[in-house]
């Protein structure tokens, strides 16, 4: 096994520490310390594949983007020829994701309130989704409003700050996949 493959595999199992502390512990508990004890390794392990806990969460960041990512593809790819299919995905996953351990963006979000450019990469990414959108959209305002509400919805359930269950959140998701696929 190569020196670059073994340190992709640590830093594989590094972020899955850091992902089982936070869903364990909490987001505040995501320590570099920490994190070395549940993967097993020394301090100086964990800082060989991540040299800050900034890293680490920047490395947290970016692999959940690389998960969400492929299945807003994957629906895009399901809706093709039909109306919108970039917003209507977005409502979709968020209806998938139900079952995602909130702690795990919690972790990234609540290390990122400390450093706001750790959150550049998301940033980034909500930027192509709203271009994308735009671009399908020849009534840009309301595939926007659509489109923040759903993820006011992912965020609100993320913060566990809805006012109702997961019933109610999918079939106002749905209202919205439904309100999209209208939109002329």
């Amino acid at each position: 096994m190569t020196k670059a493959r073994r340190r992709n595999n640590s830093a594989n199992a590094i972020l899955d520490a850091a992902q089982r502390v936070a869903v364990a512990k909490g987001a505040n508990k995501v320590s570099l310390d920490s994190v070395a004890k549940e993967a097993g390794l020394t301090k100086g392990g964990v800082l060989y594949n991540f040299p800050s806990k900034d890293a680490l969460i920047s490395g947290l960041l970016l692999r959940l983007l690389k998960a969400y990512g492929p299945l807003i593809d994957e629906s895009v790819e399901q809706l093709e020829g039909q109306a919108h299919p970039h917003l209507r995905s977005v409502f979709r996953v968020i209806s998938q994701l139900q079952e995602l351990d909130h702690n795990i963006p919690m972790a990234i979000l609540a290390a990122a309130a400390e450093n706001l450019e750790l959150l550049q990469p998301l940033r980034d990414e909500m930027a192509q989704r709203y271009q994308r959108i735009q671009a399908e959209a020849p009534s840009g305002d309301a595939a926007a409003l659509l489109w923040a509400a759903g993820e006011g919805l992912m965020l609100l359930d993320m913060l566990k700050l809805l006012p109702f269950g997961a019933e109610e959140k999918t079939r106002l998701l749905e209202k919205l996949d439904e309100k999209a696929g209208g939109l002329k």
